[in-house]
């Protein structure tokens, strides 16, 4: 149920439809900060790098090595995002001058992150500055030798640590405890992204800088004065004082004053009027030296020239996400576009990077809340309307070019293709095809990818059908409750696609073990998320020699004699485990819609809840009483019913994958639908359609 209170104040707020504040509402929009996540899209939304301390000096050392033409190493994973995320980094360090960086992701059957092997090559490569991505923060042993020899690292990750931190100059992880970073859900591409957003940063003159941003208003005799400190253009001081017009000295004055006198640039907009206001505050003889950034915001925003701050608070949106004064929080939020959107670097350059942290961040399964919506949202419209060129082949070859490319199509068309180079041994050709500048070459490496992807479905269908008697199996001893398997069969890049497709094929979470020369075991643990991998792995830490992952996506290693120890400690936490609720989940939807709703606008609404993914399941809907308008039966080699259904005043197209009973349904029969509106893209064309989760008979 849905709070009144509190869908009215979204309603009002944000300016929204009812249905809109209600689905809101339901899906835990409670704090006005985060409809910033739902409503905007441009960058300078996301949270700062800055935030966090290693970063500065992690800027410091990566400055340092370009400057002095180090050997720098870039060490990456196989996986999407790993491969993203040292495309990403590999991209931003060369367009800020790093002439010598290499890449190394893990090849052949070599195990997640570092490895002693990986330290003895790194000593005879010779590379000075190892930077890791989407690995390094359980490298602790590793990273304490490499800088015992003097070779600095610095950690870019995004998995939980253990009890020590690695000894890397710099550690950049949202989720270390105290990292000062405002959220922990990114994936590790997105971190590498971060980082090179806070590069960028150092080299403009941005980089230090301090100033105030300063609102004065009039109120019943007295002015309302509203300033805001900020450096490297973080806030991190704000007063607001009231000052009696005409009157003498007052505690009220001093504060403001010892907050004003530090020698720091006031920035303002209206130089004259906000002059006038501060007189009347503190009389003629005090003179406040202010920097009017009108003209600025005037040539980058046309539409701002002629209104006061007042009148672009009621315009902006921005003001709506604070419970601070509209005026001043419009300004700081100007200021700071402002000076973001002068830099390309910081805005137009970056945002091509959010293109591949878009494809990492979705493949790996991370939520789509707080900024990942923001990232995802802006990657996916560059690559529907301005797509990198190296990825242009590819989005081709997969019937999407042109077309308005969602979250579902990553995780079915883009993400397999980059992963099947990682699962198969090779993931450097998959970062070769990120970072190309060659047309010629990106379609000759599409090609050998979609053929890699094709090879990887041939594998793991014949190791699914190797192992679907031991699932069997397994899902009986264990009570309908888990699966979990470990077969020599079993190839050590495709157990995390296994273990997914076993976990959907009997909905419950499932273990998959591939056992490595009979001396190594190297698994995957894929569920739903209403179980946590990474906490039932936990468990067993002290058998592995290494674990991690995700609430849906975890994985572990460890050696072969620890296989059955650990098989019975599964079984035996998994026998006195309720039926987990994955089985037989309960369809819910978002809201049921009366027939005078059904129009266009549940698009529009779907438009705003996307991105889907983790955490934020695609918009369901219910409608009771639909008129099946018509219905045309699938043919035998189809596992789809189309259907024109009737509610209010329109008809909607409608499809229903795997339908059950689908030669009960009949033209005129009355429905009762949960669905989801979808699009269907056809040769250029997108239409509207019901895309249907759950139907069935009204009954009279």
């Amino acid at each position: 149920m849905s709070d009144p209170g509190k869908v009215r104040t979204l309603k009002e707020r944000f300016s929204l439809d009812l249905l809109t504040a209600t689905v809101l509402e339901r899906r835990g929009l409670e704090r006005a900060e985060d409809a910033v996540y739902y409503l905007e899209t441009d960058t300078v939304y996301q949270h700062s790098p800055l935030e966090c301390d290693d970063v500065y000096t992690a800027i410091e050392r990566i400055t340092a090595a370009i400057e002095e033409g180090e050997n720098i190493l870039v060490f990456g994973d196989r996986d999407v995002d790993g491969i993203t995320g040292s495309a990403i980094l590999y991209r931003g360090l060369r367009k800020l001058g790093a002439g010598n960086v290499s890449v190394r992701l893990p090849e052949g059957d070599e195990p997640y992150g570092m490895t002693e092997d990986t330290v003895s090559e790194i000593l005879e490569k010779g590379y000075t500055l190892v930077i890791t991505v989407d690995n390094g923060i359980s490298a602790v042993d590793e990273i304490r030798e490499l800088e015992k020899h003097g070779i600095d690292v610095i950690v870019l990750d995004h998995h939980i640590p253990g009890d020590e931190l690695p000894p890397a100059v710099a550690v950049f992880d949202p989720k270390v405890p105290g990292s000062g970073y405002a959220y922990d859900g990114l994936a590790g591409c997105a971190v590498a992204a971060k980082m090179i957003w806070a590069l960028s940063f150092s080299q403009t003159p941005l980089w230090g800088s301090e100033c105030i941003v300063l609102h004065a208003e009039p109120r019943n005799g007295s002015i309302r004065i509203n300033a805001v400190r900020l450096e490297n253009l973080i806030e991190i001081d704000r007063i607001t004082e009231e000052i009696l017009e005409g009157g003498g000295f007052s505690s009220e004055k001093d504060r403001l004053m010892d907050f004003l006198a530090v020698n720091l640039p006031i920035i303002v907009l209206d130089e004259e009027t906000e002059k006038k206001m501060l007189r009347r505050a503190f009389g003629s003889g005090v003179d406040i030296s202010l920097v009017d950034i009108r003209s600025k915001l005037e040539a980058v925003m046309p539409r701002a020239k002629n209104h006061s701050l007042f009148d672009l608070a009621m315009l902006s949106r921005a003001a709506k996400y604070s419970d601070g004064d509209k005026e001043i929080e419009t300004l700081v939020s100007l200021f700071r576009s402002l000076s973001i959107h002068s830099y390309p670097s910081l805005s137009a350059e970056y945002d091509s990077l959010m293109q591949l942290a878009a494809i990492g961040t979705v493949a790996d399964l991370m939520p789509m809340k707080d900024e990942n919506r923001i990232i995802v949202k802006r990657g996916l419209r560059l690559l529907s309307e301005k797509p990198l060129m190296c990825l242009q082949s590819l989005l081709g070859r997969q019937n999407l070019a042109g077309k308005h490319i969602n979250t579902r199509d990553i995780s079915f068309y883009v993400a397999p293709v980059l992963n099947a180079a990682g699962r198969l041994g090779h993931p450097m050709d998959a970062f070769s095809l990120l970072v190309s500048e060659n047309p010629d070459e990106a379609d000759a490496l599409t090609e050998n990818l979609l053929s890699m992807n094709r090879q990887r479905q041939a594998n793991e269908e014949n190791a699914l059908s190797l192992v679907r008697d031991k699932a069997r199996e397994s899902f009986e001893k264990l009570g309908g409750k888990f699966v979990i398997i470990a077969d020599e069969s079993v190839p050590r890049g495709l157990t995390g696609a296994i273990a997914s497709k076993i976990s959907k094929e009997y909905s419950v979470p499932a273990v998959v073990m591939a056992v490595v020369d009979n001396e190594r075991v190297s698994a995957s643990m894929r569920c739903s998320d209403n179980y946590d991998a990474k906490a039932f792995l936990s468990t067993f830490a002290s058998l592995f020699d290494d674990y991690g992952g995700h609430r849906c996506a975890a994985g572990f290693s460890m050696p072969y004699e620890n296989k059955d120890s650990v098989i019975r400690m599964m079984e035996s936490v998994v026998s006195s485990m309720d039926k987990c609720a994955e089985s037989g989940k309960e369809i819910t939807a978002d809201a049921t819609i009366p027939p005078e709703y059904m129009t266009t606008g549940l698009w529009r609404l779907s438009a705003l809840l996307e991105p889907y993914g983790q955490e934020n399941e695609a918009l369901r809907l219910y409608i009771k009483d639909a008129t099946i308008a018509d219905v045309t039966p699938p043919r035998p080699d189809q596992k789809m019913l189309r259907l024109l259904l009737r509610h209010g005043t329109y008809s909607w197209p409608a499809v229903w994958w795997n339908p059950h009973d689908a030669e009960s349904y009949k033209k005129g029969m009355h429905v009762s639908v949960v669905f989801t509106p979808d699009v269907n893209y056809w040769r250029g064309q997108e239409k509207e359609q019901l895309s249907i989760v759950e139907m069935e008979a009204v009954r009279d």
